[in-house]
């Protein structure tokens, strides 16, 4: 059984690692293959819009082999990502300083925030944090 020799976490862009420095660099000096660790990552991150910075953590093992773990992004942040109309297919309008969009995307966003959970219980969550971003809720889609 190998043992864990390090633990790092860093940030990415969802399909947008590269093995240049600084992400590069980092994975160089830890003896991870760099250029193995981009494909990876790009290859499991590639149905998420490039736009999602993502919470990864790497495990580095003694033989220097790796695994890694991607946190999603939070809630608020893609709720802000919304507001700034850079989440392509979700309809954004504007009313003076109020934000809407629609009962449907917030659905969407439940269940891809918390799969394993049951919808009733993953919406109280999101329009807490739909609230708190000023961000409107129109049952008409």
């Amino acid at each position: 059984m190998l043992l864990v020799k390090n633990v790092i976490f860093l940030f990415v862009r969802s399909q947008m690692a590269d093995a240049v420095p600084p992400l590069g660099t980092v994975l160089g000096n830890l003896g991870i293959n760099a250029v193995k660790f981009c494909k990876d990552f790009n290859e499991f991150t590639k149905d998420l819009p490039s736009y999602f910075l993502l919470k990864v953590k790497i495990l580095i093992l003694e033989d220097r082999s790796y695994s890694f773990s991607i946190s999603p992004p939070s809630t608020g942040f893609i709720l802000m990502l919304v507001k700034s109309k850079m989440a392509g297919d979700i309809a954004v309008k504007k009313k003076g300083q109020l934000f809407i969009i629609s009962l449907r995307n917030i659905i969407q966003l439940a269940k891809f925030k918390f799969p394993d959970m049951d919808l009733r219980n993953a919406l109280p969550v999101i329009l807490g944090s739909t609230n708190s971003c000023k961000i409107k809720i129109s049952v008409r889609s």
